[in-house]
C-alpha cells in the first residue's frame, strides 16, 4: 500500500509522457562506386531495451524516478507498438 502511494506521488512529479531508450540494429547499403548510401534498413527483430539509458522525461531527457521508469518500461514491453517513424 505504501509502495503504491509512493509510486503515485513520484508519477505526479513527472510529465505523463516519458521516453524509453531502445537500441535497434541497422544495415547500411553503400554504393562504393557512387560514394553514397543507397539504403538504411532497420532490423526490427533485434530491438532491445537500452538498460543504461532507461526512461527519461520526453523532450527534456531528464532522469525520472525509478518506479516511474519501471512502470513506463512495463507498458512499452507489453503493448503493441504503432508503425515506426524514422527521424525526429
Amino acid at each position: 500500500m505504501i509502495e503504491k502511494a509512493l509510486a503515485e506521488r513520484e508519477e505526479m512529479d513527472v510529465d505523463y509522457r516519458v521516453q524509453i531508450a531502445y537500441t535497434v540494429p541497422v544495415e547500411v547499403i553503400v554504393d562504393l562506386r557512387a560514394g553514397r548510401v543507397d539504403r538504411v534498413v532497420v532490423i526490427d527483430c533485434g530491438v532491445a531495451l537500452n538498460n543504461e539509458e532507461g526512461a527519461r522525461q520526453e523532450g527534456l531527457l531528464h532522469p525520472i524516478p525509478r518506479g516511474v521508469s519501471e512502470r513506463a518500461i512495463k507498458i512499452a514491453e507489453a503493448r503493441r507498438w504503432p508503425g515506426w517513424e524514422y527521424g525526429f
